[in-house]
C-alpha cells in the first residue's frame, strides 16, 4: 500500500497538482513534495525525496543525493532542509545503503536514475554523506560524474581527492576522531588538493548543524554554474559574501584563527567569490598572524601527543585488565573537563572516541572471526567505555544469543 501511495505522489507531480505536507499558499505555483520513494528497478532501494515549491511545471532543480552511515535517509533529508529552503534542489536521502553495503556504487547509480525518471531534476548531481556515508559519496564520485561533494566525518588522501574531480567541502569536527584525516592538510598549503575546501567545527563525530550544512551547499551550489541556470538561489551571491564575512568576523573575535583563515581560503580560492577582494585580503592578513601560529603550533602538538598514544591503547584491549579501563576513562574524561585549552580538550575527545571504533572494528572482527572469547572481552571494555552506545548493544545481544 505504501509503494502504491507513493506512485500516485510522483504521478501527481508529474502533473503538478499534488497536495503534500509544505503546500504553497500561491494557487500559481505548484506545490512541495515531501514523501518516500522506491526504485523501479529494485523497490529494496528506498529513499526519501524533498522536491521544492516550483513556478512552472517545466522548472528543473539540481539533485542532492545524501548518505547517511545508517541508512537513516529521514534524519540525513531533514539535516539538509534549510539548505534546500535558502538553495532550491531535489533532496534524496537513501534508506538502503548503510556502512558496509556491498555494492553501494551501483545501488547509489539505479537510485540517482530513478530520481531523474520521476522528479523535476537536471544533469546537475550533488552528493554529501557523513562517516562511511562520506567515503561511499568518493567512492561513488571517483567513478561518476559529480558537480560537488559535501563530507563530514571523513575525508580521503590527496590522491583520491584529485580524481573525484569535483569541488569537496570537508567539515571535520576538531573533536572527531577522524580529524587527522583533515588534519594533514592544515600545515602545507602546496599539499592542499585545488578542489578541496576545509571548515572546522565541533561536532564530535556527528552530522553537522542544519545551518553549517546550509552554507556548505551554498558554497558548491553556488559555484556550480549549470546549477544556477536551473535554477536560482533564493539568497544572492552578494548577500551570501556579506554572511561570510561576517562570519570570519565572529570566529577572529571568539579567538578562533585557525578556522577563521579556512573560511577566508575556501572562498577566495573559489570562484565566483574571489571576485570580492575582502576574502583574498583576510586571507593573506591571517597567514601571517602571530595568533595564527601560535595556534597552528598548539594543534601540532596535540596531535604528536595523540598519535603517540593510539598503538599503545590499541594493544591495551588486549593486556589490560577492566579496572584498568575504568581508571583511564576517569582519567581522560578529567582531563577533557580540566583541560587548560580547546586543543587539548579536543584532544582527549578525540582518544576518547578513538576507544570507540577500536571497539567497534574489534567486535567486527571477532564476529567474522567466530571467535566468541574475544568478542567477550572487547564488548566488557566496549560498555565501561560508552554504555549508551547502540552498536554495543548490538554485539552484547550477539553474545547473549549464543
Amino acid at each position: 500500500m505504501r509503494w502504491v501511495l507513493s506512485t500516485l505522489v510522483v504521478l501527481l507531480l508529474c502533473n503538478g497538482t499534488t497536495s503534500c505536507v509544505n503546500a504553497s499558499t500561491n494557487v500559481s505555483a505548484i506545490s512541495a513534495v515531501r514523501c518516500v520513494d522506491r526504485c523501479a528497478p529494485d523497490t529494496s532501494n528506498s529513499y526519501e525525496v524533498f522536491v521544492p515549491e516550483r513556478m512552472k511545471p517545466d522548472q528543473k532543480f539540481p539533485l542532492l543525493v545524501i548518505i547517511d552511515p545508517h541508512g537513516s535517509g529521514k534524519t540525513a533529508l531533514e539535516k539538509f532542509r534549510p539548505a534546500a529552503d535558502r538553495f532550491p534542489a531535489v533532496l534524496v536521502a537513501s534508506n538502503l545503503i548503510k556502512n558496509n553495503f556491498a555494492g553501494y556504487e551501483n545501488a547509489l547509480h539505479v537510485l540517482i536514475e530513478d530520481v531523474r525518471a520521476k522528479y523535476p531534476v537536471g544533469e546537475v548531481t550533488f552528493l554529501s554523506g557523513f562517516s562511511g556515508g562520506a567515503r561511499m559519496a568518493i567512492g561513488y564520485a571517483m567513478n561518476h560524474p559529480v558537480n560537488g561533494l559535501i563530507l563530514s566525518g571523513a575525508l580521503a588522501g590527496p590522491e583520491e581527492l584529485r580524481k573525484v574531480g569535483c569541488p569537496v567541502f570537508s567539515i571535520s569536527g576538531t573533536d572527531d576522531f577522524n580529524f587527522m584525516e583533515t588534519a594533514q592538510y592544515l600545515f602545507q598549503e602546496t599539499a592542499i588538493p585545488a578542489n578541496l575546501k576545509i571548515e572546522l567545527i565541533e561536532s564530535s563525530h556527528s552530522w553537522p548543524d542544519s545551518l553549517i550544512l546550509a552554507d556548505a551547499f551554498g558554497l558548491i551550489r553556488l559555484s556550480c554554474p549549470e546549477a544556477e541556470a536551473l535554477s536560482a538561489s533564493k539568497i544572492s551571491l552578494k548577500e551570501f559574501d556579506r554572511l561570510q564575512l561576517k562570519k570570519m568576523v565572529m570566529l577572529k573575535s571568539q579567538n578562533e584563527w585557525i578556522k577563521a583563515l579556512l573560511v577566508a581560503r575556501n572562498l577566495s580560492t573559489t570562484a565566483p567569490f574571489n571576485k570580492e577582494k575582502a576574502f583574498s585580503a583576510n586571507y593573506e592578513t591571517l597567514k601571517v598572524s602571530p595568533e595564527y601560529a601560535a595556534q597552528l603550533n598548539r594543534l601540532t602538538e596535540c596531535l604528536r601527543l595523540e598519535s603517540q598514544v593510539r598503538q599503545p591503547y590499541m594493544d591495551a584491549f588486549h593486556t589490560k585488565s577492566l579496572e584498568w579501563w575504568k581508571n583511564e576513562l576517569a582519567s581522560v574524561q578529567n582531563q577533557i573537563q580540566t583541560a587548560p585549552d580547546p586543543f587539548t580538550r579536543d584532544t582527549y575527545r578525540r582518544i576518547k572516541g578513538f576507544w570507540g571504533i577500536v571497539c567497534y572494528s574489534l567486535c567486527q572482527q571477532a564476529v567474522q572471526e567466530h571467535n566468541t572469547q574475544s568478542l567477550n572481552q572487547i564488548v566488557s571494555i566496549y560498555r565501561i567505555l560508552e554504555p549508551e552506545n547502540p552498536d554495543m548493544m548490538h554485539f552484547t545481544s550477539l553474545l547473549t544469543a549464543q
